[in-house]
């Protein structure tokens, strides 16, 4: 398929599970990607994909300083000549550091700073920097990483859910303020996403659906699985594809249905023995 034939696509968080199979969802659809990480990964994981013949190209740098996202917009246009598609993608979400993240007594300002930083600023400064060419060109689609977590208060996790939020508005401020430069701004959220399910899983289930943490969210979602990174890939091909091009301001919840109900979902089920 070619959804995304001639267009120059900037991933950040390139290497990682969701980045990388971004990337690779937008590439078989036709797109040239830079892929941005600061893990120096992020060279193999695009020698992997040029063997399957994809045309995408490694660019090492922390999304969190400015000339290094300004370096990567000149690298996308000096590499394949301009850009129609940012996805700010790049978040702190690793278990280590997810752990440290409590509540808003528990957390120091350096934890904060930092998670702001990587999370919410990167989409700041990548959206700064790739406007002005995207502009040059007639118009793009920026494409940023939320969360559910930002759809409400929770008793951890104060400063990964408020860099989300914080994107959510930053989302709905770019598209207002360049719509009418063509270029349009939106948002996904995913939802439980765990790494991909061994093949060899019996029935297709996969493994983390009975562990605690794990069946706590299912029970508050509307579907009864899990979701898998190809899903949000999909959600991203279509907001960087023209099938989009009347869509902005907008923050799409791939996330099984969890942010759609009220919040009695799982009492009900098992008043109702579901």
């Amino acid at each position: 398929m070619d959804r995304l034939k001639g267009k120059v696509a900037i991933v950040t968080g390139a290497a990682g599970g969701l980045g990388f199979a971004g990337v690779r969802a937008m590439a078989a659809e036709g797109a040239r990607v830079v892929m941005m990480d600061l893990s120096s990964s992020v060279h193999e994981r695009a020698k992997e994909l040029v063997g399957e013949g994809f045309d995408v190209a490694p660019y090492g740098g922390d999304v969190s300083v400015e000339n290094d996202i300004a370096g990567v917009v000149a690298f996308a246009k000096e590499t394949y000549g301009g850009l129609d598609v940012l996805w700010n993608n790049a978040g702190l979400v690793g278990s280590d550091w997810i752990k440290q993240d409590t509540d808003v007594v528990g957390v120091s300002r350096d934890y904060l700073m930092r998670t702001l930083e990587v999370n919410m600023v990167s989409v700041f400064l990548g959206s700064k920097h790739a406007i002005p060419l995207m502009a040059e060109a007639g118009g793009g689609s920026i494409i940023n990483t939320s969360s559910v977590q930002a759809a409400g208060g929770d008793l951890a996790l104060v400063s990964y859910g408020t860099s989300k939020a914080a994107i959510d508005y930053l989302t709905k401020s770019i598209a207002t303020s360049f719509g009418h430069l063509g270029i349009r701004c939106n948002a996904v959220a995913p939802g439980l996403i765990p790494p991909p399910a061994a093949p060899e899983a019996p029935g297709g289930a996969h493994p983390l659906e009975d562990v605690a943490p794990v069946k706590l969210v299912l029970d508050s979602q509307m579907l009864a699985y899990v979701g898998e990174q190809a899903d949000v890939a999909n959600a991203v091909v279509f907001l960087a594809s023209d099938e989009s091009k009347f869509i902005t301001g907008q923050r799409i919840n791939v996330d099984g249905g969890t942010t759609g109900h009220l919040p009695t979902l799982s009492d009900r089920r098992k008043l109702a023995g579901a």
